[in-house]
């Protein structure tokens, strides 16, 4: 599926790392359907895919982390319950919510800057996380946007 919605935004983030749009690569989860589009030299490292096909993981050689991801909503969090666990996990110093979907970032517990989108499907949480040393502020806060909402999560 293309979001054609997002390429403006995509377009300028992945120009910010003299990459075309071309270069962009979606992954969508096969276990649940999570899916999210990034600029791929921003994020060249890929991790193995975890057992439990929750999601992947992928790194830059200069210390930041993207994650796309979904679990099992065990805990029935909704989009406030959420946001009020992650203020006991990290500095939480923005955050914003809707009917099925949350926002929140700050600084991890080891320094690193984070943003996380949350959408909220049946009984799945879905998620894209960004994390990054704050020295490289500048680049990654330009594709924090764009990568965030390219996030999709399918009805289930």
């Amino acid at each position: 599926m293309r979001h054609t919605h997002l390429a403006p935004a995509l377009a300028l983030g992945l120009a910010l790392l003299g990459q075309s749009p071309a270069e962009a690569k979606t992954y969508t989860n096969p276990t649940y359907g999570t899916s999210a589009s990034f600029p791929e030299a921003a994020f060249p490292q890929a991790d193995p895919a975890p057992p439990g096909g929750e999601g992947g993981v992928w790194r830059s050689p200069d210390g930041a982390e993207l994650v796309i991801y979904a679990f099992e909503n065990a805990k029935n969090y909704d989009p406030a319950r959420l946001v009020a666990w992650r203020r006991t996990v990290d500095r939480v110093t923005y955050q914003k919510r809707g009917g099925n979907w949350a926002v929140v970032s700050g600084y991890r517990p080891d320094g690193r800057i984070f943003y996380e989108r949350y959408i909220f499907r049946g009984d799945l949480i879905h998620s894209v996380s960004i994390r990054y040393p704050e020295a490289l502020r500048d680049p990654y806060d330009d594709l924090v946007g764009p990568v965030a909402h390219s996030l999709r999560a399918p009805a289930r």
